[in-house]
Parts: C-alpha cells; structure tokens; sequence
C-alpha cells in the first residue's frame, strides 16, 4: 500500500513537470493570422492526446520498475490475446484521429495553398507579390484606390480632355483643369501640369492622347491596377484575406514569418502561393530560411500588420511617391 502511495505521488510529480514544460509551448500560439490558429489548433489537438498517453506509459513504467525492483531473475510473460488486440485497436483508433486532424489542417487553402483552391473571402482578396535576392527582399502591391489628391507628379501615356493650355515654353505646353486617364488612372481631374511629347497648341477644350505630363497636379483621380513597391518591409492589411506570391530573382530563398505561421520556399522563374488572413496588427520578423550564400543570415526583413484605413494610406502614398 506505501510502495503504491510512493508510484502515485512520483507519477503526479512527473505529470506536473511535464505539464509546466509544455504550458509555455501551448502559449506562443498568438493566432496572429487564420494560418496560424490552424497550425497551433492542430499541435494543441495532438497534445491533448499526447499528454495522457505519456503519462500512462510513464506511469506504467515506473511502477513496473518499483515493483520489480527487488526481483532477482526475470520471468518470461505469458501470451495475453486480448491485451495485444487491444493495444493494437488503441494504436489504430489514435493513428486515425492523428490522421483526420492533420488533414484537416494540411488540407485546408490558408496552409498549403495550390493553384487549383480558392480561399472564399467576402471581398477582394488583396494581392502582394515577394521578390527574394541576395540579400534583400521586395514586395510589389496591386493599388486600387478612389479619390486621390496629388501634386509633383509624372504621369506616363496618359489621355487628356477638355484641357485649358495656359502657356506655351520649351520646356512643353502648361496645361490646367483637364480630364485624365490612361496608364492606372481610370478617371481624374488634372489640375495643372505640362505636357511633353504633343505638337504645340493654344486654346480651351483640348485633347491629348498617349501623352506624358510632368510636374502634374491631380485630384479625386480613380486609380485601377496601380503598383506600389517596398523593400525590407512587407505590409499586410488585417481581417482581409491575402495572397502572397513568392518568387525569386536570383538564387534560392526561403520566405519564413514564423510569428505569422507563414513559410514558402522562393525558386527563380517559378511562383509558390501563400494565402493568408491577419487577425490583429504587430510587427513580425521575416527570415530568410534556406541557405542563400555568404549574406544568408543578414538576409531579414519585417512584415507589418497594419488596420486596413491604415493599409489603403501606404499604398497610395506609395503609388504618389513612385509618380514623382
């Protein structure tokens, strides 16, 4: 009766032990993204049926020793059917749920992501494309945005309507109050800007197409299919789902945001998916986690988590910068 009180206490202890070791792992699930809760769901499932298994083989085993501490010479064991059928049923019916679970989870499009599966989302999906080369990482943004104000810019291949010509220099024609679109503008008021590459003109109403205007100043301009660019840093709007494009330029890199549950190998000429969807914002370290050459390990990045107000401002003000 002691020597079974002395088993049960030392089992105790041990499951204590062990408890306190795996309660701080259990803890850095954040659940910073979709990803993430999936892949800590999953390891939270396992050791849930981990936990008592250790436990009872340990508890086993330490009574077995306990108890046959004293014995001088081990005895053979006699054939037990039904123990062995029943381990063997136990093993299988743990195996099938290890099983399910983890396709569950490795199955589902926010993990591991094909070019056949499509994440259903209630809007857009936003798109980043990521570029790895040694030893840096450079993101590029899909820009759709309404009502955007700005000046000191140069417009491209763009189309003018209704266009005031105020001045006439060899620097170009000054133009004011005109209709713009073409290249990512879908529609805008270009408020005053010169125009390059057009034949000399004067008077009110007039058109240009395909046109380049320098020093241009816009407003309430309508942008579609804009590209904004960032390097270093990749930011990432929350509680949208996102689709992340991995490539490489060089070499081969390996994209890894462990706080952000997202890791996807970057091979030149090919392009590997990510899809995502970030649950509240933060700063996460991004690695680069396949061995690159003698700059690997300064090969890191940041991926910021930012509320989507705050996203759409990035990318326009980006989008502005890349026209001045």
């Amino acid at each position: 009766m002691v020597n079974r009180k002395r088993v049960g206490l030392m089992s105790l202890f041990g499951v204590t032990l062990f408890l306190a070791a795996v309660q701080p792992a259990v803890a850095q699930g954040t659940e910073s993204t979709v990803t993430e809760g999936l892949i800590w769901g999953l390891n939270s499932n396992l050791l849930y049926v981990a936990v008592p298994i250790t436990v009872l083989v340990e508890g086993i085993l330490i009574y077995t020793v306990w108890k046959y501490r004293n014995a001088d010479e081990a005895k053979p064991t006699q054939e037990n059917r039904r123990l062995e059928i029943t381990w063997t049923i136990a093993t299988a019916i743990i195996l099938l749920f290890v099983g399910v679970a983890s396709y569950q989870v490795l199955g589902n499009p926010y993990v591991s992501a094909t070019s056949d599966q499509q994440v259903e989302s209630p809007g857009n999906m936003e798109e980043i494309e990521v570029y790895g080369q040694k030893y840096i990482w450079n993101f590029e943004y899909r820009v759709d945005a309404e009502g955007v104000s700005g000046s000191g810019l140069t417009l491209e291949n763009v189309s003018l309507d209704g266009a005031t010509v105020t001045n006439v220099t060899g620097d170009g024609i000054r133009v004011e109050n005109a209709q713009i679109s073409g290249s990512s503008i879908e529609s805008g008021t270009l408020v005053n800007g010169t125009v390059t590459g057009a034949e000399n003109t004067t008077g009110d109403d007039v058109s240009f197409d395909g046109v380049t205007v320098e020093s241009a100043a816009i407003s309430d301009a309508t942008i579609r299919n804009g590209t904004a660019s960032s390097s270093g840093t990749m930011m990432m709007p929350t509680n949208r789902d996102v689709e992340i494009n991995i490539t490489s330029r060089d070499w081969l890199h390996s994209f890894h945001v462990p706080g952000l549950g997202l890791k996807q190998d970057a091979f030149p000429g090919e392009w590997n998916t990510i899809k995502t969807r970030a649950t509240e914002t933060g700063q996460h370290q991004l690695y680069c986690a396949e061995y690159c050459g003698s700059g690997h390990s300064q090969m890191l990045g940041n991926v910021t988590v930012v509320s989507q107000d705050e996203y759409q401002r990035f990318l326009v003000e980006s989008w502005l910068e890349a026209q001045s």
